[in-house]
């Protein structure tokens, strides 16, 4: 803790941990995929051996359900305690999914790690959506899908929402396959462009 104010980790540790019963919090994360990621995945044609990043994975819904489909599947978090519950749902689950702590908004990206596709859900930073086409292989896609300013209640905060049409006007280095926007909510499946 510094200043008096938690980190993201630490404030996403206490959400997890009270999800799984041992902390005070009332976390406000759905255990079921995202209506919009299923639709998008029912576009995507599944490649043997394809890999998919689910990012901000969380407790890993969106993870959980790629591994189940036959993907080859990494969860990248900023929580431990969040990536700790989703391996033991996995192992519960009879599927791998290999996790990895890694602070979105202020690490760096491993330069290495390419994908068939790639899953962002309910996490909104800019930079971090510039630099998706440096994840997914060229004809591989992204999913992005999140709140929107128009949203009913207060959370997430505006800051933490994108502008109305946003998202509809494309992802640099992506061509749009899908985009929707309707109950506070957009979301976007979008194909890398260059050679496969």
């Amino acid at each position: 803790m510094t200043g008096g104010t938690l980190s993201d980790r630490e404030r996403w540790d206490a959400k997890h941990a009270a999800a799984a019963g041992t902390g005070a919090h009332e976390p406000h994360e759905p255990e079921e995929p995202e209506a919009f990621v299923l639709r998008a995945l029912a576009l995507i044609p599944l490649r043997r051996g394809a890999r998919a990043l689910d990012l901000a994975a969380g407790r890993g819904r969106h993870a959980l359900e790629l591994a189940r489909r036959g993907y080859e599947v990494e969860a990248w978090d900023v929580s431990p305690v969040g990536l700790a519950i989703l391996a033991e749902r996995a192992a519960a689950a009879g599927v791998e999914v290999e996790t990895r702590v890694l602070d979105l908004l202020t690490g760096s990206l491993p330069v290495d790690a390419k994908f068939d596709l790639v899953i962002v859900v309910n996490f909104l930073d800019r930079p971090l959506y510039r630099r998706l086409a440096g994840l997914v292989r060229p004809g591989g896609h992204v999913v992005v899908t999140t709140f929107t300013t128009d949203r009913t209640g207060k959370t997430p905060s505006a800051r933490h929402c994108l502008e109305p049409g946003e998202l509809a006007r494309g992802l640099a280095g992506f061509a749009t396959l899908l985009a929707e926007e309707r109950g506070g909510r957009a979301g976007c499946l979008a194909r890398r462009r260059g050679p496969e």
